[in-house]
């Protein structure tokens, strides 16, 4: 695979192989490839999370009223259901 990066990241792979993070371009683009999955990944959870926590918190604002009190309130015999 050729792929043209640039000058800039091509710096940035070659300080991660002298590290020795990496041996070579392809497997530091596939390391960067996988942190980046993991992190939208992560991200993606997050906004689950924080979304379900906003639903929790407008339920508990919300006020319930049982199916009994409803037919009671509106005289609705429950046998005639």
């Amino acid at each position: 695979m050729n792929v043209n990066i640039g000058e800039y990241y091509e710096a940035k792979l070659m300080r991660l192989i002298s590290k020795g993070v990496a041996t070579n371009k392809t497997e530091a683009l596939r390391m960067a490839i996988n942190a980046y999955e993991k992190q939208i990944e992560e991200q993606e959870e997050k906004m689950v999370i924080d979304r379900i926590e906003h639903e929790y918190e407008k339920m508990d604002k919300t006020k319930f009223v049982s199916f009994d009190k409803v037919l009671k309130e509106s005289k609705i015999d429950r046998k005639k259901l």
